[in-house]
């Protein structure tokens, strides 16, 4: 068996690290000319599958949480508080030896899922061709591979899905009728422990009657300890968003501060005070328009799609590459059990596969689209739901810090 992976993100990178483990010859592709040609995202939740990774992959790339955890050097759990009208006091979920969580800075998450990957770069596709006896895949700069089975890994505008369907992204990809804006701030000492105590990871602040809510998030904190990299997301319900004349196409950074500044003073003030520290530097210049992707079936062959190739959903609940990493787990055990040349069991599997993908990865695309709605019990009471925990009372907490010497960063 050779599997042909095109895509060198979580999925792409993941898939390898299985077959690595398994022995199986694989090729990974990836269309940037290296690791930092785009901005990898922020932070995800990881929860149920933490120990099935670990032993899904080579024991050395090394501990998950070690390697990726956004709130070192701190010693606080991964948290995310959850605020919404009707609910008193502070909710949310927490890592707890239970319940794991593991909220992983992008970067050194896919970092660690690189470790020992021989990533070929600068690969764009140009076109696939697949039959029953083999599968190639041709790109720009005019080399070529040969494999058995090929993974589309490559994103919400998947060049593999294009051919698996022959159907265009424009076709199939769903617009999620939200304005949002985007900030970035650096926040030290008591600013920052304020953040914190909200949600050390992220929180959530929705409120139907304000019209609009909040995903507030900590990237990671600085090596000294008492600072760190926050982000947040200011959304609004919005059919016109993806409108060339929309106002957030023009706006300058300091236009859109304004806005949202001036739409977020009816929050209370511990809510605000990260939209007022922001500097118009820190907000993202490109207009963001999401869009998701649920597909009901597809077709079984050679080709086969992990990921936002097949399931892509909003960041809200930070579920994407989440599920990606489910995927990737399934997948890799179906590859393993495969005679690479009875096309009749690859068939067989695949639908299986593409089966169970489909459904849970559907469901986690309405899920994250409709993130500000909290869930009901069957009784008819409200729950939220947050990496996979109900969401219970969180004491309120003062949060310390303490510097962490020049030695011990420089070290």
């Amino acid at each position: 068996m050779h599997v042909l992976i095109v895509g060198g993100g979580l999925g792409g990178l993941g898939l390898a690290q299985s077959l690595r483990k398994q022995g199986i010859s694989f090729e990974i592709f990836e269309r940037d000319e290296n690791a930092d040609s785009r901005f990898q995202g922020w932070a995800i939740g990881l929860h149920t599958i933490i120990n099935d990774l670990q032993k899904a992959f080579p024991s050395d790339v090394g501990d998950l949480k070690a390697a990726t955890d956004h709130l070192q050097p701190l010693d606080l759990p991964a948290q995310i508080g959850l605020y919404f009208p009707g609910m008193e006091g502070r909710l949310g979920v927490e890592d707890t030896p239970e319940a794991p969580i593991v909220r992983a800075e992008r970067r050194r998450l896919r970092d660690w899922l690189a470790t020992n990957i021989p990533i070929q770069w600068g690969k764009r596709v140009q076109r696939i061709v697949d039959n029953d006896e083999e599968v190639s895949v041709y790109f720009e700069d005019g080399t070529s591979a040969k494999g058995d089975i090929l993974v589309g890994a490559d994103g919400i505008k998947s060049v593999v899905r294009t051919h698996l369907l022959q159907r265009p992204s424009e076709e199939l990809l769903k617009l999620v009728p939200l304005s949002a804006v985007v900030g970035e701030v650096t926040l030290s000492g008591e600013e920052f422990k304020r953040q914190l105590a909200l949600g050390h990871s992220a929180y959530i602040f929705a409120s139907p009657n304000l019209g609009f809510f909040n995903f507030g998030g900590l990237h990671y904190v600085l090596p000294d300890g008492v600072s760190g990299r926050h982000y947040w997301m200011y959304m609004e319900p919005d059919p016109e968003v993806a409108k060339p004349d929309h106002w957030l196409q023009t706006a300058s950074q300091q236009e859109k501060l304004d806005y949202v500044v001036k739409k977020v003073s009816a929050m209370p003030p511990k809510f605000q005070e990260i939209f007022k520290l922001t500097p118009a530097s820190g907000i993202k210049k490109e207009p963001h328009v999401w869009r998701d992707l649920e597909l009901t079936s597809l077709p079984t062959g050679r080709v086969i799609l992990v990921g936002d190739a097949a399931h892509a959903m909003t960041p809200f609940r930070g579920e994407g590459g989440y599920h990606t990493l489910i995927d990737v787990l399934k997948l890799s055990k179906v590859v393993g059990q495969l005679d690479a040349k009875d096309i009749g069991a690859i068939k067989a599997a695949v639908a299986e596969y593409n089966t169970e993908m489909l459904a849970r990865g559907s469901e986690a695309v309405r899920s994250s689209r409709n993130v500000q709605k909290p869930q009901k019990t069957s009784d008819g009471k409200m729950k939220l739901i947050s990496a996979n925990q109900e969401a219970r009372p969180l004491p309120e907490e003062e949060i310390k810090l303490e510097r962490v010497p020049e030695v011990a960063i420089t070290a």
